[in-house]
């Protein structure tokens, strides 16, 4: 952990994601990724790419509804499906050398929801980079441009060859 916390970057899960699966997305991912200082993510990071990551994987086994997964996790193969997407975004997160931070708490996401416009999830990633100290944030999308607190890292698209 960096004594100057505002060395570090928070890394968005969609970073995450694009570098875990092969995407349009995912040399932009590297790029963005490449230039995280001493990365740091959330709980809520790690929620939501262990979800996305389960949903992929149950849809390559015909499990394309959130009612069919719900069921399909009561079950032996269901369970051994999350465990195998947990172990590959935490496999992922303790290679790369990312640090996992708290979650704010309820109230502080409500107040950065409705302070900037926020989704709850982005809101949450918010409270918890202003928790700890982080101006920086890694990202592929445009959620947390024009917040005056922080500094959005968004690489320019990588052009495509022909």
């Amino acid at each position: 952990m960096s004594i100057y916390r505002s060395t570090r970057t928070f890394l968005d899960s969609n970073v995450i994601l694009n570098l875990l699966f092969e995407t349009e997305l995912t040399d932009e991912a590297e790029k963005a990724f490449s230039l995280a200082k001493n990365p740091v993510i959330s709980e809520t990071v790690v929620d939501e790419c262990v979800y996305v990551t389960l949903r992929r994987k149950a849809a390559s086994q015909g499990i394309k509804s959130l009612h069919e997964l719900k069921r399909f996790l009561k079950e032996d193969g269901g369970k051994a499906l999350l465990r195998e997407a947990s172990e590959l975004v935490l496999s992922f997160i303790g290679t790369h050398g990312i640090e996992i931070i708290e979650d704010p708490d309820i109230f502080l996401t409500l107040s950065v929801a409705e302070k900037y416009g926020l989704l709850l999830h982005d809101a949450k990633i918010l409270g918890a980079m202003v928790s700890a100290g982080i101006r920086r944030i890694a990202t592929l999308d445009k959620d947390f441009e024009g917040i005056p607190i922080i500094e959005v890292i968004r690489p320019e698209p990588v052009p495509k060859e022909d």
